[in-house]
C-alpha cells in the first residue's frame, strides 16, 4: 500500500486538491493499492500551528511521502536542516500542482520514494530539477522524460 500525504501550510488548496485526488483515486486503478490524505506540513511532526488544538502528534508513521505545495520550498528545506522530516518530502513543481491528477501523483510519489531510497537527501528534487520552482513541467517526471524521448 502506497499512502501519501499532499502538504501545504494552511491547507486551503491542499485539502481541496487532496479531496479532488480522492474522488479520482476511489474511481482508479489504484483504489486498493494507494491512500492519499491532507496532512498540514507542519503536522507531519507534531507542531501544526495552523490548526492548532493541544493535541498534535507527529504523523509521519501515517504515510509513506509527503508531495507539497510549491510555497513549502524553503519551510521544507529548514525542516530538513533541524531533522524533522523521516519520510520522503517532496515540492511540487507550480504547472504540476495546479493541474495534477492521481496517475501523475502516483507516479511521482514512487519515483521520489525511489530517489530517496537511494540517498537524496530532504526535499527530494529529481537530478535536473534542483528547485521545484524553475520547472516547467505539468506531468510527473517519469511522464515528462519520456516525452522528451
Amino acid at each position: 500500500m502506497l499512502r501519501i500525504a499532499i502538504c501545504c501550510g494552511g491547507g486551503f488548496s491542499s485539502s481541496t486538491m487532496a479531496a479532488h485526488l480522492n474522488k479520482q483515486l476511489a474511481e482508479s486503478k489504484f483504489k486498493d493499492d494507494v491512500t492519499l490524505q491532507f496532512i498540514p506540513f507542519s503536522g507531519l511532526w507534531g507542531e501544526s500551528a495552523a490548526f492548532h488544538t493541544g493535541a498534535e502528534k507527529d504523523r509521519q508513521d501515517e504515510v509513506d511521502v509527503a508531495l507539497c505545495c510549491p510555497h513549502l520550498e524553503y519551510p521544507a528545506r529548514d525542516a530538513a536542516k533541524q531533522g524533522k522530516l523521516r519520510i520522503p518530502v517532496f515540492i511540487l513543481p507550480m504547472r504540476l500542482y495546479g493541474q495534477i491528477d492521481i496517475d501523475n501523483v502516483v507516479e511521482e510519489a514512487e519515483d521520489v520514494i525511489e530517489l530517496w531510497k537511494s540517498g537524496v537527501p530532504n526535499p527530494v528534487v529529481f537530478p535536473d530539477e534542483p528547485r521545484s520552482m524553475t520547472a516547467t513541467r505539468n506531468v510527473s517526471h517519469r511522464r515528462w522524460l519520456a516525452q522528451k524521448k
